[in-house]
Parts: structure tokens; sequence; C-alpha cells
């Protein structure tokens, strides 16, 4: 393991948006301060590629923080393991973060789960080149059942994993033009789909536009998290999240320690496809928010066959 010395200080996206946004004269304290300057972070669809590139590769680099902006600001909102974290977040653009949420208090289990951690984590791809993502520490990451309390101090979590550029951006989404073409072949599968098998189709529509909807799944997905909470301890399946640009779930399941693997999972990922067995998310289901947004379904879409 290197040292873990965090990056200079303003190297990192969220301490450039605190920065440039911080406000002496709020009547919040700094710590709700920085809590509310995290959120409005993550929720930011496009970020300056200035803010993630190598300031020696730039022109014109985003400005370095004052001492007092490092002494006021910046250090108080996390120890410099979690900056280091932050630092080398996502370098290979293949691996997911493993997170560990759950730590029991019993020693005896706590022992066993440990050691149940360091068999997942002994294999590829974190074993090999991705030890960077491992998240193990009671100190940092015991959430219990509230993993997303991860982008409160990594924010870098969120991705996007395989960022591409817009112009002089980042963008969390991607642009609606990447779903056009995929949108009409799974419209056509759709059709095909209802006419093949209209009985299936009457009882278990959602199901089937659900299951042709993957590759649409998989271009909303920015990144993926293997979560290793109490369930994962208990029964040796780890919780995957696939997850779009704002952190909703777009997929999720339990990998199958009998068939499923990490290195699987990441291979998968690398080819542009998603584990198969895994539901789709509320918000993605055919009546959820997104998923109307992103299926964009007709009425005729919708009906049964004649």
């Amino acid at each position: 393991m290197e040292n873990m010395t965090g990056p200079p200080w303003g190297t990192l996206a969220v301490e450039q948006y605190f920065i440039t946004n911080w406000n002496y004269s709020s009547t919040e304290t700094p710590d709700q301060q920085r809590t509310r300057l995290v959120a409005e972070f993550l929720d930011l669809n496009l970020i300056p590629i200035e803010w993630v590139e190598d300031w020696e590769s730039l022109p014109d680099p985003p400005r370095a923080p004052t001492s007092e902006e490092i002494d006021t600001i910046l250090r108080p909102y996390r120890v410099d393991a979690l900056r280091w974290r932050a630092g080398n977040m996502f370098h290979d653009h293949t691996s997911p973060v493993l997170l560990r949420t759950y730590y029991s208090t019993e020693e005896g289990k706590r022992a066993e789960h440990d050691e149940l951690m360091n068999t997942w984590v002994d294999r590829d791809p974190f074993e090999a080149e991705s030890w960077w993502a491992v998240l193990d520490n009671a100190d940092h990451f015991n959430f219990g059942s509230d993993w997303r309390r991860i982008y409160g101090v990594l924010p870098e979590v969120a991705g996007p994993l395989s960022p591409e550029t817009e112009d002089k951006w980042i963008p969390r989404f991607r642009d609606p033009e990447y779903f056009d073409s995929i949108r009409h072949d799974f419209k056509t599968q759709l059709a095909e789909a209802k006419e093949r098998n209209p009985k299936e189709w009457r009882e278990g529509r959602d199901a089937i536009i659900e299951s042709l909807a993957m590759r649409l799944h998989k271009i909303s997905t920015r990144t993926y998290l293997i979560l290793a909470d109490q369930e994962a301890f208990q029964s040796g399946s780890l919780r995957l999240l696939y997850l779009d640009g704002f952190r909703n779930v777009v997929r999720e399941g339990r990998l199958d320690p009998e068939i499923d693997d990490l290195f699987g999972v990441t291979s998968k990922w690398m080819d542009s496809e998603l584990l198969e067995n895994t539901v789709v998310g509320d918000k993605y289901r055919v009546s959820g928010e997104l998923g109307k947004e992103l299926y964009q379904l007709t009425e005729e879409d919708l009906a049964d066959p004649k």
C-alpha cells in the first residue's frame, strides 16, 4: 500500500467547488455549509474539466486555495486518508468501489466478517490493481443500511466512472442523443415481443419491457458500486448497484457466490454489459419517473396486441 498522503490542496473537484462558492457571511455553521455545498456539487450535471485534469497539463489551471481557505474550508472536511482515496478514485476507469458498510460489534463475528472481506478483496480485480477501490474502515464507513452516506465523505464515488467530455465539461448524465438509436431498436423489439407472445405480454407487460431495456439501462449507468453490507456477510452475497449520474439505482441485485465473481462483473462492464441477474430500480420501472423519460413509451407501445 502506498503512502496515503492526499493530493495538493485544491486539485480535487469538490475542493474547487468549495472555495469557489464558500460564503464567509453565511449564517450556517461551517459544517452545515460544507454539507450543503457537497449536495450541490453532487447535483451538478456539468463539471468543469479543469477541476479534474492534472494541473501541469493545463495552460490555465484553477487557482490554488489560500492558506486560510485550506485551514477554514478544506482541511476540516475530511482526513488525509480520505483525500488520498478521492485522488485515486476510478483511475483505471473500469473497477467499481467495494464499500463495506457493516462492522459487527461482536468480536467473534467481526473476525469472521474480516476474514470474508479479505477473501473478496484478495480476488481480481481488487487484489491486482484496484486496491484503491476497497473502502473498509469502521471509523469512516460504518453506515449500516444507509450506504448513501458515502457521498457525504467521498462525493467522488458518484463518478462518472468512465467520463466523456463535452467541450470543456464532464457531464454526469449523457446527452439525450446517445439514447435515440438504441431506443428505436428497443421499441422494435417490444413490437416483436408483443406480436410473438401476446399472452405473456398481457400477463407481464412491464417485466418484458424492462428486460428488453437492458441496453438503455447500460447507457444510463454512470458508475457501479459493490456493497459489503450486513446481508452480504450473512449470506455471502455482495450487493451490486448500477447507478446513474445522480446516484439513482438503475438496476441492482446480489452476486451469487456460486455463479458470479467480481472479475466477471468488471469484465461485463468493460464489454458494455450489465449483470443479467439484477432488477430494475424503482425510478427506472415502466411507471417510474425516470423510466417514463428513458423509454418514452406511447399508448400504442403499451397497448395489448389486437
